[in-house]
């Protein structure tokens, strides 16, 4: 998985480089004309279409691998279930930073059905219940959230 995402990255990156050599070339008003427009139009192009593919492919490998999990959602952190932001843990409670509710949160997993497995860009894999997908979905740099398929 991991080696999908560097692949992909590469491949991006090779793209912008080479549109960016054009672009280069196209300004260099010394060179011919010949050797301005000689590179290939579809370099680019072909590039994006495969970092695309492979973006596409790790997808399809995520979700297989999320199909694989079940069971509750096994984060330490509480959660918000009305604001969906972080608890604050104090003194064998939990306080939402935004509300103020407080909740007795027993030390372990949330527990809760889980929703979605979360991928972090490095591959690494959590179940996460909806509220804490919905937390993670703006925090998830460069990874993945997956819906849990419906067994």
């Amino acid at each position: 998985m991991v080696e999908l995402r560097d692949l992909q990255e590469r491949a991006d990156a090779l793209a912008r480089d080479v549109a960016a050599m054009r672009a280069r070339l196209e300004r260099q008003s010394d060179l011919p004309r010949a050797v301005r427009g000689a590179w290939p139009g579809g370099v680019e192009d072909a590039l994006a279409l495969a970092a695309r593919r492979i973006a596409a492919a790790a997808e399809r490998l995520a979700g297989v691998r999320a199909a694989r999990w079940a069971g509750p959602c096994t984060t330490w952190w509480g959660i918000c279930p009305r604001c969906e932001q972080a608890l604050r843990p104090q003194e064998g409670h939990s306080w939402c930073r935004r509300c103020g509710t407080g909740w007795d949160r027993p030390q372990g997993p949330c527990g809760e059905p889980a929703a979605f497995v979360a991928m972090d860009a490095m591959g690494g894999t959590v179940v996460v219940c909806t509220a804490h997908g919905r937390y993670l979905q703006d925090r998830l740099d460069g990874g993945l959230l997956l819906p849990v398929p419906a067994s």
